[in-house]
C-alpha cells in the first residue's frame, strides 16, 4: 500500500489536505507544482507496510542511515535510498520495497521524501496514485534534486527552500547551469538524440569523436552524423554513451531504447 494511501486512510483525511496535526512549532510551508507529487505537512512516519526482516531486492540502492533523520526513518522498517541538507532541514528519501530490473535497474515502490528538523518530520513528498513516482534524492546546487522510481530512474524536479521560507518543489529547470555558471546544459532528456546534440551544439558544447567500432549500432549512428558516439549495448535497455566538450568540461549523455535515434535519458557533466 502506497504511503498517501495509507496517510489517508490511517488518518481519515483527503489527500489534497496536510496528512497530520503539528505539535510544537508550525509546520513549513510547502508547494508542489510538479505533476503526480504531493507534499503535505507530516508530523508522524508510519511504519513501512512489511514491517521489518524483510529484504531490498536491489541492496546497492539502501545507504547508511548517518543523520538524525535518517535514522528515524530506518527505525520505522523503511528502506532510506538517500538524504541531503537544505538550509535548516534535511530531506530523506525512503521506500518500502525494492526490486532488482533489467540492466542493473532498480524499481522503487512506495517511495517518498520526508523533510526532517532533528529527527522531527515536518513534511513530506509522495506519489499522487503512482508507486514508482518517487525514487531517490541527491544535492544539487540550490537545492535537492528527486528522481522517480522507475526503469531506469528519471529525474522529476527539485526540492528548493524560498527565501519566505516555503518548501518548494519544482519541475527541472529548462536549461540547466552547471560548474558554476560557466556552462549550460539545455533539458534534452527525452529527445531522440539527433535533436538533443543540435540543442547541445547551440549551447556550445562540441561533439567528440567516438572510437572506431565494429558494433553495426554505433557504425549506423555514426552514419547519420552521430560522431560522438563512444558505446552501445545490445541487451537490455539498449543504452549509448556519448561524449561532447565544452569550455566547462566535459559532457557525457546516456540514450536507452534500440530504435534508429534513442532518446536522452541522463547525462553527466565533469567540471574542469
Amino acid at each position: 500500500m502506497a504511503l498517501g494511501l495509507m496517510l489517508g486512510l490511517m488518518l481519515g483525511l483527503p489527500l489534497a489536505e496536510p496528512a497530520g496535526a503539528q505539535d510544537g512549532p508550525p509546520a513549513p510551508r510547502v508547494a508542489s507544482a510538479v505533476k503526480n507529487l504531493r507534499f503535505v505537512p507530516l508530523a508522524a512516519l508510519p511504519r513501512a507496510p512489511g514491517g521489518a526482516g524483510r529484504q531490498a531486492g536491489c541492496p546497492g540502492e539502501v545507504v547508511p542511515a548517518q543523520s538524525e533523520a535518517a535514522q528515524a526513518v530506518a527505525a520505522r522498517d523503511w528502506f532510506v535510498t538517500g538524504e541531503a541538507a537544505l538550509g535548516r532541514y534535511r530531506a530523506v528519501s525512503f521506500a518500502s520495497d525494492l526490486q532488482q530490473g533489467t540492466s542493473g535497474t532498480c524499481f522503487i515502490a512506495d517511495g517518498n521524501v520526508g523533510l526532517f528538523e532533528g529527527p522531527r518530520l515536518v513534511a513530506l513528498v509522495y506519489g499522487a496514485g503512482r508507486t514508482g513516482a518517487v525514487g531517490r534524492i541527491a544535492a544539487r546546487a540550490g537545492g535537492v534534486r528527486l528522481w522517480d522510481g522507475d526503469l531506469p530512474l528519471s529525474p522529476v524536479g527539485d526540492l528548493t527552500l524560498r527565501p519566505d521560507g516555503t518548501l518548494s518543489l519544482e519541475p527541472l529547470p529548462t536549461v540547466e547551469s552547471v560548474c558554476g555558471g560557466r556552462g549550460a546544459v539545455p533539458a534534452i532528456r527525452g529527445q531522440p538524440i539527433d535533436t538533443a546534440r543540435a540543442a547541445l551544439i547551440a549551447a556550445g558544447w562540441t561533439p567528440v569523436k567516438g572510437p572506431p567500432s565494429d558494433d553495426a549500432r554505433e557504425r549506423d549512428l555514426a552514419r547519420r552524423g552521430v560522431i560522438e558516439v563512444d558505446g552501445c549495448s545490445g541487451t537490455g535497455l539498449a543504452y549509448c554513451s556519448f561524449r561532447y566538450a565544452g569550455a566547462a568540461g566535459a559532457l557525457s549523455v546516456t540514450t536507452t531504447g534500440d530504435g534508429d535515434l534513442p532518446e536522452v535519458h541522463e547525462y553527466g557533466v565533469t567540471c574542469r
